[in-house]
């Protein structure tokens, strides 16, 4: 917000300068980000000199002047009076703006180019004179702002925080400079105006929405006359960062930068039926506004309106059907509190913005609505002649009660650990503006109608802060009591997860918790699949991230889909993350999972390594990995899978107590093709939470062996769907003599095996840590072992 200086001071008589009063509204938490000349947004105006004045060689009226600002020349064509060689002047360059307005860029006039512009003291905002050229001293440094050899005007540039809306006019920043410097603050004479009549009969308004209009307020004015606003007005408005218009809008601006009260003024002959509704929208309605834009409104905006049709947005805009114009005789004004959160959904729905909407979203001073109403009213029988009807509309249906607010002092202590004075403390909480008492050994605080903000004991210790002083107040270093607490099992289990992934050239990655629906039907679900049952946001970003995720898969897929395109052809990425199942009642179940994808070759590109593409023993490594260095026993891995997006015959199910754990392998062609995808892609997903429910395998520490091992290889002739594991795991569970490992070294099947059967080698590895085994004993235990397998598998050795 632009706040005058001079301006200011009308309101805070005070000796300290502007930069003085920025640097204590700082401190005081009302942060000034600059003091600006008010003359430095015209843009680029320059101090020049005259060189020569010829006459237009088509205009005789005009003339052509060659000026320079000490290092460079212009063109400049004028019909100012009094131009004439070694005059110094204000030249307005293009991109500038002058006093009234108007955007200065380069043209031709008559065929002659004309670089910039010289103001007159009125379009330089000095003073009120339009028919002569601004004149600068002769001393005044050429190419320097013409600003430089005026009267300061100084503006503070003050940062209004959302919560102090009340500081957003003149006399809410002269509220604090007075509560900060101790000045009184002058409240300038209000008008009194007659109330004794019944408005009403001759402007009757009636509020149809009150829980949208808390207090509405009027007054009718006849006999006005549009015209340009006097110079003091416009310059205050433009200091202010408004654009004058006529002298009835800018009255309303007016008292909106002093006062921080929106108004409108209606043309009152534009009234249909001469009566004034605050009502909701209909669903379709239309209006105009006074920025030339027909908008489509909905029952959740509120308006104003006469008999016929909305007239206005409440506390946005006018409608252009009933704005003021050159021939308005007879004026409606009007002040009103309106329910904040309605006007910023309204403004936030139409993205439409407007001064009035700043302020009523934060929220205005209610009892400040008839103070205002008058003043204005006032001005404007001032300024455009007429009269005011001797009554006032205050319909007042939700009228404002002051917040009760107790402050213990030893509470006040503890946070700021300063000792204050029971009346400087009085002191302080008077200087807010509100009431005060002292009852029961503490302050009972009753806020004033401008602040808002005001709630808590909180906020009144951080009042009496701001006021005492940020600066003066103890300071120290933050002391925390630090206690050191074990991982739980939840931690080391991913931790330890991670580091399997990592050690396998994996990386992690973090998708969205937000996925499309799409992206899931892409899957091919069953209707009946849990996954299919999702959790829709109620105000979601985007259609893409419409839904909470119940697979990681659709996320990991993104990544790699995104990746590839930019030429990354090898991949290898993992991501623990929470998925989200509904449940009737309460917050969703969130189980945590794993989720892994393979894609490409799986060496890198080398000269020594022949390529080979990702395939499915690879998830096999990755599982026995995992299971390797998690120590997890009870689990199993089964060939084949039921999702309907993996090949069949290129995937595993993972089970724990037969329970389904998980899935992995080889994605479809047509879920590839999909996400854009080239061959192989492999995907797993892992349920960590039944995960972390499994016993872990003791750790059993052995000294290393002193003896060598010996091994044997056994061949055998089986079934051709008898899974290789089950041999593995029946030799494992018989606890053989000095047995250490078992090897699976080579499976065949071709001729001269028989159709339907394949050959096995298993190699069995023997080892005592007592001493060096014998080959006697050694095959006596393999032969013993033999037709155990053989009569166990119906096999026969090769």
């Amino acid at each position: 917000m632009r706040v005058p200086f001079s301006w200011l001071k009308e309101w805070v008589p005070t000796e300290a300068s502007a930069e003085e009063i920025a640097e204590l509204l700082t401190r005081g938490g009302l942060e000034v980000e600059g003091v600006e000349e008010a003359y430095y947004f015209l843009g680029p105006v320059k101090a020049v000199e005259i060189l020569s004045v010829t006459p237009h060689p088509e205009e005789e009226k005009l003339k052509v002047c060659e000026v320079t600002d000490g290092q460079e020349r212009y063109t400049i064509v004028s019909r100012a009076p009094g131009l004439k060689p070694g005059l110094r002047v204000a030249l307005a360059l293009p991109g500038a703006i002058t006093f009234s307005g108007q955007k200065i860029s380069e043209t031709r006039i008559r065929g002659v180019l004309s670089q910039g512009m010289f103001l007159s003291p009125y379009e330089a905002g000095v003073s009120e004179e339009k028919d002569r050229l601004l004149e600068l001293s002769p001393e005044t440094p050429l190419g320097s702002p013409f600003y430089e050899g005026l009267d300061p005007e100084p503006v503070l540039e003050v940062a209004i925080t959302p919560n102090r809306g009340d500081c957003l006019s003149i006399l809410g920043v002269a509220r604090e400079v007075a509560a900060l410097t101790g000045e009184k603050l002058v409240f300038p004479e209000m008008p009194e105006l007659p109330v004794e009549a019944d408005l009403a009969a001759e402007a009757p308004v009636e509020i149809l929405d009150p829980s949208g209009c808390f207090r509405y307020a009027g007054r009718l004015i006849r006999g006005v006359q549009v015209k340009e606003s006097p110079f003091w007005l416009a310059k205050r408005l433009w200091m202010g960062g408004l654009r004058p218009i006529n002298n009835l809008v800018d009255v309303t601006n007016y008292v909106l930068l002093e006062l921080g009260q929106p108004l409108h003024a209606f043309d009152w002959e534009k009234i249909a039926g001469g009566k004034i509704l605050v009502r909701r929208a209909q669903e379709g309605e239309r209006i105009t506004t006074l920025d030339g834009e027909e908008r489509v409104l909905s029952p959740s905006m509120l308006v104003i309106a006469d008999v016929e049709k909305p007239v206005a947005l409440a506390g946005i805009m006018g409608g252009e059907a009933s704005a003021v114009s050159s021939e308005t005789q007879e004026v409606f004004l009007e002040s009103a509190w309106f329910e904040p959160l309605t006007i910023r959904r309204t403004a936030k729905a139409l993205k439409l913005s407007t001064d009035s909407s700043y302020r009523f979203e934060r929220g205005i001073d209610p009892e400040g609505v008839p103070r205002a109403l008058d003043y204005a009213a006032h001005l404007m029988v001032k300024l455009a002649g007429g009269e005011v009807y001797p009554g006032r509309v205050d319909l007042y249906p939700r009228p404002w009660k002051p917040q009760r607010i107790a402050l213990r002092p030893a509470k006040l202590e503890r946070y700021l650990q300063v000792k204050l004075e029971p009346q400087e403390v009085q002191s302080y909480l008077e200087k807010i503006g509100g009431e005060v008492d002292f009852k029961e050994g503490q302050w009972i605080f009753s806020s004033p109608s401008h602040r808002y903000d005001l709630a808590l004991e909180e906020d009144l210790i951080e009042e009496i802060a701001r006021l005492y002083g940020y600066d003066r107040l103890p300071t120290r270093m933050p002391r925390a009591e630090l206690t050191v607490q074990a991982p739980d099992r939840e931690d080391l289990f991913q931790k330890r997860l991670k580091e399997v992934f990592w050690a396998l050239g994996f990386r992690e990655v973090i998708t969205y918790s937000f996925i499309s629906p799409q992206s899931l039907k892409a899957l091919e679900l069953s209707p009946e699949d849990p996954r299919n049952r999702t959790l829709r946001l109620a105000n979601p970003l985007s259609e893409t991230q419409s839904v909470m995720r119940t697979t990681l898969i659709p996320g990991l897929l993104e990544t790699a889909r995104f990746n590839y395109f930019r030429e990354i052809k090898r991949l290898k990425i993992f991501e623990i993350g929470k998925v989200f199942f509904p449940r009737p009642e309460g917050l969703p179940e969130e189980p945590l999972q794993v989720g892994f994808l393979l894609l490409g070759e799986a060496f890198p590109e080398n000269w020594s390594v022949s390529p080979r593409p990702f395939d499915i023993y690879d998830l096999k490594g990755l599982w026995e990995s995992l299971l390797q260095v998690l120590r997890l026993t009870e689990v199993e891995l089964e060939p084949g899978s039921g999702e309907p997006f993996l090949k069949g015959g290129v995937s595993y199910t993972l089970k724990a107590r037969g329970r389904p754990l998980g899935f992995m392998g080889e994605i479809k062609n047509y879920l590839r093709h999909q996400f854009e995808l080239p061959e192989p892609v492999l995907v797993g997903e892992i349920n960590l939470s039944r995960l972390l429910e499994l016993p872990e395998r003791p750790k059993v520490f052995k000294e290393l062996p002193r003896y060598p091992a010996t091994s044997r290889d056994l061949t055998l002739i089986v079934r051709e769907d008898l899974p290789v594991g089950e041999i593995v795991k029946y030799l494992e569970g018989l606890k053989w003599p000095y047995l250490e490992e078992i090897l699976v070294v080579d499976v065949y099947k071709g001729h001269p095996i028989p159709p339907g059967e394949k050959s096995v080698t298993v190699r069995l590895v023997y080892r005592s840590l007592e001493r060096t085994l014998k080959d006697e004993e050694v095959n006596a235990w393999q032969e013993s072992l033999v037709p155990q397998l053989l009569e166990r598998f119906e096999a026969r050795l090769r």
